[in-house]
């Protein structure tokens, strides 16, 4: 047998809050460090899945059908759960961030 790639997958965490606190959340962010073809690290991070939901201080159960049973409901509201979800992850991983988790597992990553 001949390892020819390895891939080091990290799953991350964030506290989010929207509106005020009117929903709260923990969101879970992979990053995956691989080695390219020309021998350098390469660096993937992925949207993995949203947990701890609360609505006003109500938690949201963490199923799949009362997540989308939620997020149906505020978008009758005309409140897009998704969007906001996706822009308050921007900026949660940063470039340092990427850069001490490479250097903190380099040695997984040779």
């Amino acid at each position: 047998m001949k390892v020819t790639n390895k891939t080091v997958m990290l799953n991350v965490e964030h506290q989010i809050a929207i509106g005020n606190d009117a929903i709260t959340a923990t969101v879970i962010h992979q990053i995956c460090f691989s080695k390219g073809e020309n021998g350098e690290v390469v660096t993937d991070v992925e949207f993995m899945d949203i947990t701890d939901i609360e609505f006003l201080g109500i938690k949201i159960d963490n199923s799949y059908r009362e997540f989308q049973k939620f997020k149906s409901q505020m978008n009758e509201m005309g409140i897009d759960v998704n969007a906001l979800i996706d822009e308050e992850c921007v900026g949660l991983i940063t470039t340092r961030d990427i850069q001490k988790l490479k250097n903190e597992y380099k040695d997984l990553i040779k």
